[in-house]
């Protein structure tokens, strides 16, 4: 008989255990703050500044990349991801095209756009940058900007620029962009469009180029700047210290800001909804 009560306690012990495991009692439960963090999914378009940000603050377990913005703003739709990091400018376009989605009031970080050069690259840059510089005192540069952004036109009612690579006795100035970035540059036709597009062929004029054009996927730019392949990197480029240890920027021409993009039925209402979900500073 004693034998047969010893082993009743022991399994008793036993089952107290797991039903003290079930209900949280152990301390390695997570709390709902660690669960949000596992769920999370943050679109952005690769080697942008939305994914760099928000991979240093959510964590890469969080963040899904995408070739552009407009893929990443898709998936969102779709449920896929639960917001969009991206330009405050497109992330206006995009809205304005797919219903039930919304931008958060709350930005996410502000920054300088600049041209980026082949480290070492110093005649070139000094020249683009002296040119960018008068341009920006003369209010030629503001205009242009003004125009994209605060002028209320849709896009293809704005005047763009058809750049084609034109046989002339001028050296020509091979500018590397990623045309999917509207206003900052997008295609109309057979046109580039932007700010960055009409920037740059100010300065062009101003320095007796021919501008010419290449588009390529974002993340490719720099690494083809450094190579020599391009004079210089022109698409909403954010200055990072990242991007600083690579190539050398010019004069910043434009502040953007990274905006928060979610479907309009979402819990994350502001940027303080996103607190639960960063990943603990070291």
């Amino acid at each position: 008989m004693k034998k047969f009560l010893k082993i009743a306690s022991i399994v008793l012990v036993i089952a107290l255990i797991g039903v003290f495991a079930a209900c949280g009692g152990s301390g390695d439960a997570e709390t709902p703050e660690q669960e949000a963090k596992e769920t999370i999914k943050i679109g952005v378009q690769t080697n942008t500044t939305g994914d760099i940000y928000s991979s240093g603050d959510f964590g890469e377990d969080a963040v899904v990349r995408y070739d552009n913005g407009a893929l990443a703003v898709e998936a969102l739709k779709n449920k896929k991801v639960d917001i969009v990091i991206i330009d405050n400018e497109p992330a206006k376009a995009y809205v304005a095209a797919n219903t039930g989605l919304k931008i958060l009031e709350t930005e996410y970080t502000e920054e300088d756009y600049a041209i980026c050069f082949q480290k070492g690259n110093t005649e070139l840059k000094d020249a683009v940058d002296g040119a960018l510089k008068e341009l920006i005192e003369d209010g030629s540069v503001k205009k242009i900007v003004d125009k994209y952004i605060n002028s209320g036109e849709a896009a293809e009612e704005l005047a763009g620029v058809a750049i084609e690579a034109v046989d002339t006795d001028k050296p020509n100035l091979v500018m590397a962009t990623n045309a999917e970035f509207p206003p900052y540059e997008y295609i109309e036709g057979d046109k580039y469009l932007g700010i960055d597009v009409e920037v740059a062929q100010i300065i062009a004029d101003k320095l007796g180029y021919d501008l010419i054009i290449e588009n390529v996927a974002f993340d490719s730019i720099i690494p083809g700047v450094q190579a020599g392949k391009y004079d210089m990197g022109m698409a909403g480029m954010t200055v990072t210290p990242d991007r600083l240890e690579s190539v050398e920027f010019s004069t910043s021409y434009a502040k953007g800001i990274q905006a928060i993009i979610v479907r309009e039925d979402s819990k994350i209402q502001a940027k303080e909804d996103l607190k639960p979900f960063y990943v603990p500073a070291e």
